[in-house]
């Protein structure tokens, strides 16, 4: 499966395709998922502000993270992604917030996505194994397209065969490589045994009419004489 890479475009440029009007209404929910115990940057959401996104989207920013020990839940604590929009909001009535660095990277999301028209959330993953849980998120999320940050390469092949949605893997020199994720309509053969069956699409259910019930039936039972 090829990568289609962009290239960051200006702003008011695009890389998607025009909407049907059937579907003009229907709100983008973009996902960003970035590696929890590397230093925050906002170099993806601004990616994904420039070439994906549209006014009135949400966009949901996940930490990814296993199992921690002290010393790295301590560091943790200490990060972006344990702190809640609430308390960036009830600090900034004080000076003081302005010298944490964390609380700054907070504040420049929120004036990016204001910029742009957007609704910011902000989640954590953590646990194992973390890229099964990752799909789980998503899928919970209905995300329309997915934003991975580079350091989740490693995982790309496994994200295509599970997420329903087209997706997005940023490279080295900052620029997205698009990939498309499984059929929307495919069932669940292939499933690796143990994983969860969450981050699949159930499988529609086919309704019959009454009269080709009966239709049926007498086929069978004629083909039984």
């Amino acid at each position: 499966m090829g990568f289609v890479t962009f290239q960051r475009k200006r702003i008011g440029e695009t890389l998607l395709p025009r909407e049907s009007p059937a579907s003009a209404d229907c709100p983008r929910h973009v996902v960003i998922v970035m590696d929890g115990l590397k230093s925050f940057t906002t170099a993806p959401l601004e990616w994904a502000l420039e070439n994906l996104i549209s006014t009135g989207c949400t966009v949901t920013l996940i930490g990814v993270m296993p199992w921690l020990n002290i010393p790295l839940s301590s560091k943790i604590s200490s990060g972006v992604w344990p702190v809640e929009w609430a308390t960036l909001a009830n600090l900034q009535e004080r000076n003081e917030w302005r010298s944490d660095v964390k609380y700054l990277k907070l504040q420049a999301v929120i004036d990016l996505c204001k910029k742009y028209g957007v609704v910011p959330q902000k989640d954590m993953v953590m646990g194992y194994p973390s890229r099964l849980l990752v799909v789980e998120k998503i899928t919970s999320l209905h995300a329309t397209w997915v934003v991975f940050d580079r350091h989740q390469r490693k995982n790309r092949e496994f994200y295509a065969k599970r997420i329903p949605c087209n997706m997005v893997m940023m490279n080295q020199n900052g620029e997205g490589d698009m990939f498309r994720g499984r059929s929307c309509i495919s069932d669940s053969e292939g499933n690796t045994p143990g994983e969860s069956p969450a981050s699949f699409v159930p499988t529609p259910e086919v309704l019959i009419s009454k009269e080709l019930r009966e239709i049926l039936r007498d086929r069978v039972l004629y083909s039984m004489l």
